[in-house]
């Protein structure tokens, strides 16, 4: 059984959802890096303490992680045994986030995975990031998740198909 999940891919593609779902299957703790790694006006906390910050999970023998941060892949990578990415398009991811805003801004939901104290907001930047995603960074993600040969990858295009019971029994 996986013990060790981490789970990456573009804005709105659903990681934290897909935690949050295997946390609740399995009862592993969740991490999520936006909640970590992002203060409550939603700047970066410093690189340079990132490495004490994710003490939190890579010291644990169980945890889900989701999260892209690149440059914090590798030492997620070096510690999970299960890898799961999520493939979807630009258009739903983008669909996604418009209408998590919605709900969010009428009270029928709430950002997972975002720091106490912080608001949904979509700028023109966090936009324009999700939009070239996937021209940007999907080829760089499939030529890692490509180089990984100890681990389980699993590239998924609808997480909440993803059969948990299967998965982890």
């Amino acid at each position: 059984m996986y013990k060790r999940i981490i789970i990456f891919g573009g804005g709105g593609s659903g990681k934290s959802t897909l935690a949050n779902r295997i946390g609740l299957y399995t009862g592993y703790p969740v991490y999520h890096l936006d909640n970590i790694l992002l203060n409550s006006d939603w700047s970066i906390k410093d690189k340079n303490d990132w490495e004490e910050i994710s003490k939190q999970f890579l010291l644990r023998d169980t945890g889900v992680v989701d999260g892209n941060y690149s440059s914090s892949l590798p030492n997620r990578l070096s510690w999970a045994d299960l890898v799961i990415y999520i493939d979807i398009s630009t258009r739903v991811q983008l669909w996604r986030i418009f209408i998590r805003n919605i709900k969010i801004r009428v009270g029928i939901d709430k950002r997972h995975g975002f720091p106490d104290g912080s608001k949904e907001k979509l700028s023109f930047k966090f936009i324009s990031w999700v939009y070239h995603w996937n021209s940007s960074h999907r080829v760089k993600m499939f030529s890692l998740l490509e180089s990984i040969e100890d681990k389980k990858v699993l590239i998924i295009k609808e997480p909440r198909k993803l059969d948990l019971k299967k998965l982890f029994n």
